[in-house]
């Protein structure tokens, strides 16, 4: 008899930064797919396809999604307890499930999918026998205006309170009812790898000299960033060339707005509306 599979297409995002072992850190966004195999059971379901999207989308929450992603081998990487080390600038302390180790050198499409195919086949019943997650990025993300980014909302209740976690969004820039590519493609260089961080949340501030508002590209210094949060005590350190600091918590709905005012600088006049989500 041939395999029975369920495919359910796009049933989540996976949002999450990742601690590449040669760009560093990356925010990023990932569509989420599954192929279930397995036997039929007395209904004639492999899973009913209602639960079986609530089940998966529950296990990639929990396992990945806005955590930092990092391998488990690599040279450049070192953990010891909770706290992390990249290279000669990065570290990171921060709760257990702020972190999510993967086995292997990369971080790959293919291994991040394997890793939570094992998670969601823990959860699933016998009868299952089997899951691929298949993972992709938005597909506009290979001729349209695009940043990552990593943040962190200290006052949030959820899992964005994590210090470093991050996202891939979209960006629109309009200039009296009409797409401005040319500032979109500036407003993405500008933001393409960046951390937002309010200003109260940056320890040694003092010593920095960054700007609100703008990158500072070729600043030599390094940012300490500590807060506490429901889930615990956050800290890390990266170079502040990576850094914009906010007067306001780095929502991407205050980024956004700092968009608009960053492009409006550039002496954009007329109406003019910025777009990143």
């Amino acid at each position: 008899m041939p395999a029975q599979a369920l495919f359910l297409r796009d049933f989540t995002v996976l949002d999450c930064a990742l601690l590449d072992p040669e760009l560093g850190l990356l925010g990023e966004s990932l569509h989420v797919s599954a192929e279930l195999t397995g036997d039929l059971d007395e209904k004639g379901f492999i899973f009913d396809f209602g639960p079986a999207k609530k089940t998966l989308k529950r296990v990639v929450d929990d396992v990945m999604d806005h955590r930092l992603v990092v391998p488990s081998v690599c040279a450049a990487i070192r953990r010891t307890g909770v706290r992390l080390e990249y290279g000669d600038g990065l570290a990171y302390e921060a709760p257990a499930e702020a972190l999510a180790v993967i086995e292997g050198e990369a971080l790959s499409l293919e291994a991040l999918g394997d890793f939570l195919g094992a998670a969601c086949l823990a959860e699933l019943p016998a009868n299952v026998k089997g899951v691929k997650i298949e993972l992709r990025p938005e597909a506009r993300f290979e001729t349209e205006a695009n940043f990552r980014y990593t943040h962190g909302l200290r006052l949030h209740d959820g899992n964005c309170q994590r210090l470093f976690h991050g996202h891939r969004n979209p960006l629109e820039v309009w200039v009296d009812g009409r797409r401005s590519l040319r500032q979109e493609h500036w407003l993405s260089q500008e933001w393409e790898n960046v951390h937002f961080a309010h200003v109260d949340t940056v320890v040694n501030l003092d010593e920095l000299d960054l700007p609100l508002g703008r990158r500072l590209k070729d600043h030599p210094g390094t940012a300490e960033i500590e807060y506490a949060a429901p889930q615990g005590r956050f800290w890390g350190r990266l170079p502040a060339s990576r850094v914009v600091l906010m007067d306001t918590e780095p929502s991407i709905e205050n980024i956004a707005r700092l968009g608009l005012e960053l492009v409006r600088r550039q002496g954009v006049n007329g109406g003019l509306r910025v777009v990143a989500y």
